[in-house]
């Protein structure tokens, strides 16, 4: 790194961003220098592939500005295969992946970008070659690799799994034509695999670069899995309601309500829930993270939180501008179908949970779960 311009000072200015990156104390300065130091020289490698995506996690990462991108895939980690980024094509490309996973089998981390279609023997999502197959004719030709034969080559190697976006984490928009595609989640797929492997999920359409960058850091500082909520997404991003930290609670508290697109008044800052805004049953840290840069974040600019981080988006949370079910405004009460009890607290009247439960006859949940 000094052989780069890097000075000592810039060194620790950087392992002090990761520690805020990650939520830690900057007492831990001195141990995230060190474990960076080892990161650099180590260069863990990275396996990036993608299922049935648009690509939009991948072009999310690449607006990561400190460690920029390059920096991360070139420096931090030594990330062998990523399609959207990387220059080789072809054999050239995935003879690296083939390779990477045999000479590293339980040191790679695999990144997995959208579901994985199983419908029509997976031709619905292939890269690469497979052995070679006959055409009508008898003729010897090349056949395409489906991704679910590539994850049960790669799977077995993984020191961990990470699946990048809520469509590889649960489906997402994808999911939404499943019986179609058999678009399944590829923590479903690793299971069937590898039940023992670990999976870390990184909810949100896209997601958002920390939240990928900051779990990757901390898998690799630590050398263990980050602390997982229910749904194996990192809780230091996804452990706190985006309603309890969004900027126009005062509003939702208040009865203030958006309630015609037509009628909206900058100072005002009405609340968007009957615009269809997800944010009470959402868990991520999008109000105080904010995206792009920390420049804004959806209902900043306006638009209602769609749950993209949520295992229920995008098929049980639709229609997007539309009011969430059985939600009223005396209390938020429990939707039971689909989202389970929404922990909100105290609500614009002032009845909690506890009263809600109590008049719906169900059993509270234990231990602090949702």
């Amino acid at each position: 790194m000094e052989g780069k311009g890097v000075t000592r000072r810039q060194f620790i200015k950087y392992a002090g961003a990761t520690a805020a990156l990650l939520g830690l104390s900057q007492a831990l300065v001195p141990e995230i220098a060190r474990a960076l130091e080892e990161m650099a020289s180590g260069k863990p490698p990275v396996l990036w592939i993608q299922g049935q995506n648009c690509s939009g996690c991948s072009v999310s990462f690449l607006n990561t500005n400190y460690p920029d991108a390059a920096e991360v895939v070139l420096d931090k980690l030594s990330v062998r295969y990523q399609p959207t980024v990387m220059a080789a094509a072809g054999y050239t490309a995935t003879g690296v992946l083939e390779e990477t996973a045999e000479e590293m089998k339980g040191k790679y981390v695999l990144v997995v970008e959208g579901p994985i279609p199983t419908a029509e023997g997976g031709e619905f999502c292939t890269f690469g070659l497979e052995d070679e197959t006959k055409d009508l004719m008898g003729n010897k030709v090349p056949k395409d690799k489906p991704i679910e034969v590539w994850m049960e080559e790669l799977v077995p190697g993984a020191a961990a799994v990470i699946a990048l976006g809520n469509c590889a984490a649960y489906g997402g928009i994808p999911a939404a034509n499943a019986s179609v595609t058999g678009s399944t989640p590829v923590e479903d797929i690793v299971a069937r695999i590898d039940k023992d492997k670990p999976v870390i999920n990184i909810g949100g359409c896209p997601s958002h670069p920390d939240w990928f960058l900051g779990t990757v850091l901390s898998y690799l500082i630590n050398q263990e899995v980050p602390e997982l909520d229910r749904y194996k997404r990192p809780t230091m991003f996804f452990g706190k309601l985006i309603h309890e930290n969004c900027e126009r609670r005062a509003s939702f508290d208040a009865g203030l309500f958006l309630e015609d697109w037509n009628d909206y008044d900058p100072d005002m800052k009405l609340c968007l829930f009957k615009m269809g805004c997800k944010g009470p049953v959402t868990y991520a840290d999008c109000p105080t993270r904010r995206w792009n840069s920390k420049v804004n974040w959806c209902v900043g600019s306006n638009g209602p939180c769609h749950g993209c981080a949520e295992p229920a988006f995008y098929k049980d949370l639709s229609p997007l501008y539309e009011p969430l079910p059985e939600v009223n405004f005396v209390g938020l009460t429990p939707m039971v179908d689909t989202l389970g009890w929404i922990a909100a607290g105290a609500t614009a009247a002032g009845i909690g949970g506890h009263y809600l439960y109590k008049q719906l006859g169900k059993k509270e949940p234990e231990g602090g779960e949702e």
